[in-house]
């Protein structure tokens, strides 16, 4: 038998906080727990809640996308399950984002294709309402307090091997090869580039008539692929040290991110060793895990900003894989 559970994280040795919302989601919430989010702003605050965000209990991650800045992937902390400070994705603990999503099975299995959508609640090819989403996989098992990831030509101390940039946001071309991502299956996950005139190209969205509203994850548009057979708290993706080519897997961003003087833009250099993930030999080391096991975890960060006023409640996640 298998199921999909949605969870809180938050300790540092895999396991979830709160096993499942278990019939509740996630509300982004303002400057306090139940305060709105204004217009344009992103997220200080993200609770498991009920549907409307009018009651919530357990604080979830907090992880925060900070606008504007070059370039995409830099955040904001909460400090939830440590200390709280503004990075890089890549900076980012596994354990300290916003949602864990783990597959279950009775027998140990592979997972692949796997492909997470935030949609309207009633079709998955359909945007999410009067939201703009971004999301990032977070694969970094030590984290870093690192303020530089990338800023103006600053390098990071720790290079995670989840997400270097926000699917939803533009990425910039002046650090990556191309917009998109191709998994084990052969799938082709598609985001807009800075020089695009659109990020997200669901043709739905033209008629939102909304600044941001194409600037999103949602719809056809946009989908976030994740990494394969992470394993029960990630641990066929752990690796004691993600600074060259050696090791279990190689960082999903290695796919755009394919030559040194991209790499030395974000990164210190010993961090740039891990070749041209668009090359057939390498790209294979870009996909995840592959070993068999019973549950397999997933860490996702969120960060939301409202488009109009009100609750937004035509507005999920939706998660599909394949295991064999």
């Amino acid at each position: 038998m298998a199921e999909i559970k949605f969870q809180v994280l938050g300790q540092t040795n895999g396991n979830a906080s709160v096993d499942t919302f278990s019939g509740s989601g996630l509300a982004f919430y303002g400057t306090s727990a139940g305060s709105s989010v204004q217009i344009g702003a992103f997220q200080d605050n993200t609770y498991v809640a009920n549907a409307d965000g009018s009651n919530y209990t357990s604080a979830a991650g907090n992880v925060k996308y900070v606008a504007n800045t070059f370039p995409s992937g830099v955040c904001t902390t909460d400090g939830f399950g440590g200390a709280s400070f503004t990075t890089g994705l890549s900076g980012v603990c596994s354990y300290q984002a916003t949602m864990g999503i783990q597959f279950g099975h009775t027998t140990a299995v592979k997972t692949q294709n796997v492909q997470l959508r935030i949609y309207d609640r009633s079709n998955i090819n359909h945007p999410a309402s009067g939201v703009n989403t971004k999301v990032a996989e977070i694969i970094n098992h030590n984290g870093s307090a690192s303020t530089s990831q990338g800023v103006l030509g600053n390098p990071s101390t720790v290079v995670g091997s989840g997400d270097f940039f926000w699917w939803g946001e533009p990425w910039p071309t002046e650090m990556v090869t191309k917009g998109f991502y191709t998994n084990s299956s052969g799938e082709v996950f598609y985001n807009g580039l800075s020089s695009a005139s659109r990020t997200n190209g669901d043709s739905r969205l033209a008629t939102a008539g909304v600044a941001g509203s194409y600037a999103s994850v949602g719809g056809t548009g946009v989908v976030v692929p994740l990494a394969n057979s992470p394993g029960s708290g990630q641990k066929q993706l752990n690796k004691s040290s993600v600074s060259g080519s050696s090791g279990q897997i190689w960082p999903k961003w290695t796919q755009y991110v394919t030559n040194t003087a991209q790499a030395n833009t974000a990164f210190i250099p010993a961090a740039a060793n891990f070749g041209d993930g668009s090359a057939v030999s390498n790209l294979a080391k870009t996909y995840g895990g592959t070993g068999l096991d019973t549950h397999h975890t997933w860490a996702v960060a969120l960060s939301a900003s409202p488009l109009s006023i009100g609750s937004k409640e035509q507005y999920g996640l939706y998660v599909s894989l394949e295991y064999l």
